[in-house]
């Protein structure tokens, strides 16, 4: 619960252009300044500290009322109230959004330059002891006692930053944009306490992320950082959660499927919370045609954090794999009002309208730059558009300029072979669908590769191979055919389902 005491106490800090004093219960901003009664200002604090994130309203009257009955109209009357506040200190910057029968979220470029409190306090305008304090402690207690208050209140403050970043780098790796902001906060958290494994490792689960997502000397500087924190975490406690994830996954290339599943498993038998390990696993299941039982992780993580972006928009797309549409459809447009704004929620939204007989809504999304996935560059939007002409309307024409451009721009840029072995094996072309992906995805030894094979092979390893869309609905002409168990010896996959004696999903139907 958010007290009245707490906004006595709470620094000073800017959101923007916004100057926001809790204490004095005044926001400033180039439009002018207003003041607000003490309840307005924990709903104004508790719809930004979220980030963007939907606070529902039990979450409000719990933590600005303290629990004590109120009625609807009370929170509704705060929250017109915070809306207000834009119009009269900086009309435009942000907006309160009303999610129907759950609750609200605050959006808009306030967002983006948004630090918290307690991490400005450091820096803050108020941050640090004042003289009034310090001569008004000195008076009664000596100046030894005043030095003593002083100590202990930098360290009360650097134990409220160094919660606060950790809180806000935990929310950034759990809102799954992959956003290099996470490892932000936590290098600064590890700054405040370079003694703390738990810190470490969530630094080096975020570096690790951050790796897989950039090349070059970049990738080789996150990876080298990745496993110097997550050795540090180790060296303070060796069952550190996070770092062992870090490790695991920046060792991929010596692991295979089944010792990669082993350590995540390892991970969960002495961390069975935490859900960074559970979407690591059941993106693995996924990769192994095993998406029953990811879709049962997907769940245990909802239950612990429902309102985790990165385990809802896996869960609506697990619903589709498995044949839930209906479900999947109500679980990921409620998803899109959530996070309007994240790339793979639309992705999510977009993947499933296209390939269940709905390609103009795909298209429409395509059309629309506040509905496009942000992931797509150009050249993929341009190959969907030819390829969801083709899925709405299948002539003979618009299947064979689809089969062409997807074949060649698979040549082109092999980011581009999920987008076009789904389109290719959806329209029924499933000897240009098994061309692209066997030059992906299977193994050769360097002896034995064709001199215009230019795909590069990461010998030794199957567990890089991030195949989830080989077992999903638009695929299914491809695991029918009796070349994908070729397929699947050439990734490894076959090996994978024999050393654990069991047989993909597909295989169960």
């Amino acid at each position: 619960m958010l007290k009245i005491a707490d906004l006595a106490g709470r620094a000073d800090f800017d959101a923007g252009p916004l100057h926001i004093s809790p204490a004095r219960r005044s926001i400033e901003g180039p439009d002018g300044r207003t003041t607000v009664e003490p309840i307005v200002m924990k709903v104004f604090l508790l719809l930004l500290d979220a980030r963007g994130t939907v606070v529902t309203r039990d979450e409000l009257f719990g933590n600005a009322w303290g629990g004590v009955f109120v009625g609807d109209d009370s929170l509704n009357r705060a929250i017109a109230r915070v809306r207000k506040i834009a119009a009269e200190t900086a009309p435009g910057l942000f907006e309160i959004e009303t999610i129907p029968r759950t609750g609200y979220r605050l959006t808009g470029d306030v967002l983006s330059s948004f630090e918290s409190t307690q991490i400005e306090a450091g820096a803050g305008r108020n941050a640090g002891i004042s003289r009034r304090t310090i001569f008004g402690a000195a008076a009664g207690v000596g100046l030894a006692g005043a030095a003593g208050l002083g100590l202990w209140s930098i360290r009360a403050r650097d134990d409220r930053r160094f919660d606060a970043l950790v809180r806000r780098g935990a929310a950034e790796l759990e809102y799954g944009d992959d956003s290099p902001k996470a490892a932000k906060y936590f290098r600064q958290a590890v700054a405040i306490r370079p003694d703390d494994a738990g810190a470490q490792g969530m630094l080096a689960f975020a570096l690790m992320t951050n790796a897989e997502l950039v090349s070059g000397a970049a990738s080789e500087q996150a990876v080298d950082d990745a496993e110097q924190a997550a050795q540090r975490s180790l060296q303070l406690d060796p069952t550190d959660a996070n770092a062992r994830l870090a490790l695991t996954q920046l060792q991929l290339s010596t692991l295979d499927l089944a010792g990669t599943e082993d350590r995540l498993r390892g991970v969960l038998a002495t961390a069975p919370n935490n859900i960074f390990a559970m979407g690591l696993l059941w993106s693995l299941l996924q990769c192994a045609g095993r998406s029953s039982e990811a879709l049962a992780f997907v769940q245990r993580a909802i239950a612990i954090r429902p309102l985790a972006a990165s385990n809802n928009y896996p869960w609506a797309q697990l619903l589709w794999i498995v044949g839930r549409t209906a479900e999947a459809d109500r679980i990921i447009d409620r998803a899109i009002q959530y996070w309007p704004m994240h790339p793979y929620v639309r992705f999510a939204r977009f993947t499933i309208s296209a390939f269940t007989g709905r390609p103009r809504a795909a298209l429409a999304m395509l059309d629309d730059e506040r509905l496009r996935p942000q992931i797509f560059p150009p050249a993929s939007v341009a190959l969907w558009r030819i390829s969801l002409a083709a899925l709405d309307q299948p002539t003979p024409a618009n299947v064979a300029r689809a089969r062409e451009a997807n074949l060649d721009e698979a040549k082109k840029d092999p980011k581009r072979t999920s987008q076009a072995v789904l389109a290719l094996s959806a329209l029924g072309e499933v000897d240009a669908a098994f061309e692209v992906a066997n030059e992906l995805l299977v193994f050769r030894p360097p002896a034995l590769s064709s001199k215009e094979h230019k795909t590069p092979q990461r010998a030794g390893s199957t567990a890089w191979r991030f195949t989830p869309w080989l077992f999903t609905p638009p695929a299914a002409a491809l695991r029918a055919d009796g070349r994908f168990g070729t397929l699947c010896d050439g990734t490894g996959l076959t090996d994978y389902w024999t050393k654990r004696g069991i047989k993909p999903d597909y295989q169960r139907v």
